[in-house]
């Protein structure tokens, strides 16, 4: 894949070419602010960008909007201290970032950084379409509480999850399962950002749990 990079700073911005030149990828273009990673995609839109969220002139959530209204591709967040900065990392997912990882620094992160690559590539050549039952499939259930809500959601997804959840009243009939594709360090502060949008409960999966309405 040809991989574009954009971050503000140097040593992260090394450690990605790095990473990206001791693989079988191909190193695009680098950026330093999001305004010239929208201008760069417009005229060589690369396979995938590492996008960082912190940068001057424009920030990595609004330069991620524009490319995928503009020159869509796959975009990964690449981003120092996320756990501390899960709010950005769910907006810039909602503007269509695929997914995020910590910044790697040149001793280290590497393998994270190209399992998340080959992750982000197989799924971006994935056919979208799936063998969904009709709209008839469950029409034999005769009451809500037989009913049981799934919502999958990916690129775009915390935000759509967080302006449906809350137009949900706090006794909705009946018990909600969301499978968002996001890395599994984030599901605890997803849960957690999803609970302030909404008067539902919302919470990261255990097993053992049970489901319920609300």
């Amino acid at each position: 894949m040809r991989i574009a990079i954009v971050n503000d700073m140097p040593m992260a911005m090394e450690a990605l070419a790095r990473i990206i030149r001791q693989s079988e990828h191909e190193l695009a273009w680098c950026a330093y602010n999001g305004a010239e990673a929208v201008q760069f995609s417009a005229k060589d839109p690369p396979d995938l960008i590492l996008m960082d969220l912190f940068m001057p002139v424009m920030n990595g959530v609004e330069a991620t909007r524009r490319i995928m209204q503009s020159q869509p591709c796959p975009i990964l967040i690449v981003t120092a201290s996320i756990e501390q900065h899960c709010d950005v990392v769910f907006e810039a997912m909602g503007a269509g970032a695929m997914d995020a990882v910590a910044t790697p620094n040149v001793e280290n992160g590497a393998n994270t950084v190209l399992k998340k690559i080959a992750l982000l590539g197989l799924l971006s050549k994935s056919p979208s379409r799936f063998n969904l039952p009709g709209k008839n499939h469950n029409e034999s259930a005769t009451s809500h509480e037989k009913h049981l809500v799934a919502i999958g959601s990916s690129s775009g997804g915390p935000s759509a999850l967080a302006s449906l959840l809350s137009r949900l009243p706090a006794d909705y009939h009946s018990p909600i399962v969301v499978l968002q594709h996001i890395d599994a360090q984030f599901a605890p502060q997803l849960a957690s950002w999803l609970s302030e949008k909404t008067v539902l409960t919302v919470k990261a999966v255990r097993e053992g749990d049970f489901l319920r309405a609300g």
